[in-house]
């Protein structure tokens, strides 16, 4: 008699520092079409492979979770390419960091360079490099704060770039589902070019001056008074003042550097004066931009990798992954090594069964008009190993009547609508109106369900994609069921 053997902790083929890494976007992109090649293939088969993938991943994933897991089935499954070519994803964000230093650089030069006489206005300087990077990251700040505030993020991995290469401006939709993905290129991106911008800046500022002789002044065709201007500049120096005084200004250079082209006439000891401002506009740039931009930065940093975690987590597929790969591998000693067999009995105890449907938390399943069938979601491979929290068939009744259902729902806790049609039936406008209720729900997925023995057609798909792309939900992707065939 064979016997049958669960794997388990022994049968390990990966370490835990194979697993102990974090994710990117290029994996996010490669699940996203490693999830749509799955769709292909046949459950059996999925379970199969998974099963043994996560044979080998479950002692290291023990360790790093469910995350971890994902992610070494990702690298079994799919392992990254080289990026062919001399466009990378690395070196357009480096090509980016320079052209931002640059930039910054460039930036401050232009108001040294262009400068007439070499006097440099003082409030040009705080307005540029001072007051308007404060506003820059004040908005950044509150980006951020809402993303820290926001839940998980449904992110559907359509890169941007794609709307440049097929030189196609993207419509509604598209700017709808593509706002996650931006987000995260934000988090990612926006601060380190920020913050490149202003080190250039910092950069030009300390070597123009030693090539060129600049001093600086200050004059406003508002009645801007000199107590007045004195109390700001006293206020930005408090942080330095103690340590630095001579990066602060006085009273006299502040009368001194006050300047009309018409009317002054500057001598050398009132010029030699006026290029004590440097040192205060120095401290202002770093303790006012710069630093900040750095605090940014990082807080950025560690917010981006956690959105990013919990939207490779968040995927659509990912829960019906998870219980695959966690599910018992069974094999039989008298088959060749490695090969996984059908569930079979050994001393008198049943051997572990296909792996129990996973319920998704947060979701709600509506069939339209009996589109599944008599078998339900177990006569389709796509839904047969997979629960929803929430049920609802519609269709059945009248239109007030399924506006009710709908209304009964507590919609706030619904995250991921999976609204079953038949396939074979065109789209109609009351359905779309029925579904007005269910807008707060972040995340749809029309699923088409085919005739018995029949294929869906191709113009009655694209109906479907056209509708389904009118709809209010802020993602929505298709999807074509497959009937499970006995064996």
């Amino acid at each position: 008699m064979n016997a049958c053997i669960v794997h388990g902790p022994d049968a390990s083929e990966h370490t835990e520092d194979d697993l102990r890494r974090r994710p990117d976007l290029s994996d996010l992109y490669r699940l996203a079409a490693q999830v749509d090649r799955d769709r292909d293939l046949p459950l059996a088969e999925l379970q199969s492979r998974d099963r043994q993938v996560g044979a080998g991943l479950a002692p290291a994933a023990a360790a790093g979770g469910r995350l971890d897991l994902v992610l070494g089935w990702l690298e079994a499954v799919a392992p990254p390419t080289e990026a062919r070519g001399l466009w990378r994803p690395a070196l357009a964000a480096q090509l980016a960091g320079l052209l931002a230093f640059a930039l910054g650089f460039s930036a401050l030069a232009g108001l040294l360079l262009g400068s007439e006489r070499a006097l440099v206005n003082v409030l040009v300087f705080l307005a540029l490099f001072v007051v308007l990077q404060w506003l820059l990251m004040l908005g950044n700040a509150v980006v951020l704060w809402r993303l820290w505030r926001g839940g998980v993020p449904q992110v559907l991995p359509v890169h941007p770039g794609r709307w440049l290469v097929a030189r196609s401006p993207p419509d509604t939709r598209d700017l709808r589902e593509a706002q996650p993905l931006l987000r995260l290129l934000f988090l990612r991106h926006g601060q380190a070019l920020g913050a490149l911008f202003l080190l250039g800046a910092a950069l030009a500022f300390l070597l123009l001056p030693l090539l060129a002789d600049y001093s600086f002044v200050w004059g406003s065709t508002y009645a801007l008074g000199e107590s007045t201007l004195q109390a700001v500049v006293d206020a930005l120096a408090t942080p330095w003042q103690s340590v630095l005084p001579a990066a602060t200004i006085s009273p006299e250079l502040l009368a001194s550097s006050r300047y009309h082209a018409a009317a002054s006439r500057l001598d050398a000891e009132q010029i030699a004066s006026m290029r004590g401002w440097w040192g205060f506009l120095m401290l202002c740039l770093l303790s006012y931009a710069l630093l900040p931009r750095l605090l940014l930065w990082e807080l950025s940093r560690r917010w981006y990798r956690r959105q990013l975690d919990r939207a490779v987590l968040a995927y659509p597929g990912v829960e019906r992954l998870l219980s695959r790969l966690q599910a018992p591998l069974v094999t039989t000693l008298g088959e060749a090594a490695g090969a996984a067999s059908e569930p079979s009995r050994a001393s008198g105890e049943e051997a572990p069964d296909d792996p129990p449907a996973v319920t998704e938390p947060d979701s709600l399943l509506v069939e339209l008009a009996g589109a599944l069938g008599p078998a339900g979601t177990a006569g389709f491979e796509e839904l047969s190993d997979w629960r929803p929290l929430h049920r609802l068939a519609l269709g059945t009744g009248d239109l007030e009547q399924d506006r009710q259902q709908l209304a009964s729902l507590p919609v706030e806790e619904i995250r991921h609508l999976h609204l079953v049609v038949k396939g074979w039936e065109p789209p109609v406008a009351e359905l779309a109106d029925l579904l007005e209720v269910l807008g707060p729900v972040p995340r749809c997925s029309v699923y088409l369900a085919p005739l018995p023995g029949q294929a869906i057609p191709h113009r009655k798909v694209e109906d479907w994609r056209l509708f389904a792309r009118g709809l209010p939900f802020h993602a929505v992707d298709l999807q074509l069921l497959s009937p499970v065939v006995s064996a």
